[in-house]
């Protein structure tokens, strides 16, 4: 497919990738020439990444858009649809993930027309990302603000332009997402000693660590399951885990997993709550640089053992157990493996900006609102 320069340019290409390692390479080495200098950037894991991108998306059909100045990498896209959550919805919308572009418009413009017109041939009236692939949605949205630090583990992170290009495009915003900071030594642990008690005895419930194992994995992943289709939010716009999704998720989590800071939340022996929170090992990959070998691996071995923040991802109540303290003996339980993990401050994200009760929640344990993280939508249907 050729596109029309901008006059003065030079002519511009864009490949349709095969979803292959080999294809994929200059995709996913993209941001390593683009983040070279950026002392914030966190590398993902090369192959890793290959081995994601290059498998089936389990929502439905993608494409992988890689643009060309002469032989150079420029800029890439990948643009799906997501059907089991479109029927949910019932809407007809595409989605865009991993955008990147050298700091020119029309490299940018390039790719986001290439994915427009690939979603409007699709039959899709609305196109919408940021997103996150796979089914835990921990790394939605573009950084629009919050640009003064590497990014916590899962999270995006992005040149501040790319907010412009995408205006520039056509796009507006859709929904921001929200992350908190909190220092540990910030946190009134005192108080929260004099509250959970009461609150546990008063509402009848109980928090516990997830202590992982094969005996009882599928356990474990039927309560998280069920807490999450309970008290499932009708403004989250992904999809309800099915235990199939959960399975395959754990595969991808289980290296970043702490017991010390995963609690769940019983009413007798119903799950009524759950905590996930990881160690920050963006600290350690991003001294990996994209390798685990040669000395990759030595780098993560090692590093891990310093990590001295963390990230809590998700934390969930069904409704009927909402605001009786739940929550908040929940995010006890995991300050308190933090702080014996020698954790010095926690990341709260991210919080979407529709859920008012999650937002107090957050506010509540003593954080602050840090970085947003905003995804953008854009009719097809106009001209």
């Amino acid at each position: 497919m050729q596109i029309t320069p901008e006059e003065g340019a030079v002519m511009i290409r864009v490949e349709i990738l095969e979803q292959n390692r080999s294809a994929l390479r200059p995709f996913v080495k993209l941001p390593f020439q683009l983040y070279k200098d950026d002392p914030n950037w966190v590398a993902p894991l090369i192959g890793e990444q290959l081995r994601t991108l290059s498998q089936p998306q389990e929502g439905g059909p993608c494409r992988f858009f890689l643009v060309y100045d002469g032989d150079q990498p420029v800029a890439r896209v990948m643009a799906g649809i997501d059907e089991r959550l479109n029927e949910r919805l019932n809407r007809k919308c595409g989605y865009f993930s991993l955008f990147e572009s050298v700091q020119r418009p029309d490299y940018a413009r390039t790719a986001l027309d290439a994915a427009c017109a690939y979603l409007r041939e699709e039959g899709m009236d609305t196109v919408i990302g940021p997103v996150s692939l796979g089914v835990d949605d921990f790394g939605k949205g573009l950084l629009v603000q919050g640009f003064d630090g590497p990014p916590v583990l899962f999270n995006p992170y992005n040149p501040s332009y790319y907010a412009d290009y995408l205006e520039k495009c056509g796009f507006t915003k859709h929904r921001d997402h929200l992350a908190y900071f909190m220092r540990m030594d910030e946190f009134d642990q005192h108080a929260m000693e004099e509250i959970v008690p009461r609150a546990k005895k008063r509402f009848g419930f109980r928090v516990e660590r997830v202590i992982w194992s094969k005996e009882n994995e599928e356990k474990i992943l039927q309560n998280i399951g069920r807490v999450i289709r309970e008290a499932f939010p009708p403004e989250w716009e992904w999809n309800v885990p099915t235990y199939g999704d959960l399975r395959r998720e754990v595969k991808h989590l289980r290296e970043y997993y702490s017991p010390e800071m995963t609690v769940m939340a019983f009413a007798e022996n119903r799950p009524i709550g759950f905590v996930l929170a990881f160690p920050d090992y963006n600290q350690v990959l991003k001294k990996m640089k994209g390798h685990v070998f040669p000395v990759g691996w030595l780098k993560y071995m090692f590093g891990k053992r310093k990590i001295h923040g963390a990230r809590c991802s998700m934390q969930i109540v069904v409704p009927e157990y909402q605001h009786k303290g739940v929550n908040t003996a929940m995010f006890y339980e995991a300050f308190l493996g933090a702080k014996n993990l020698g954790i010095q401050w926690v990341e709260g994200s991210t919080v979407d900006e529709t859920s008012i009760t999650s937002i107090a929640n957050t506010e509540k344990m003593a954080s602050h609102l840090y970085r947003v993280y905003r995804q953008y939508e854009k009719k097809l249907t106009e001209a």
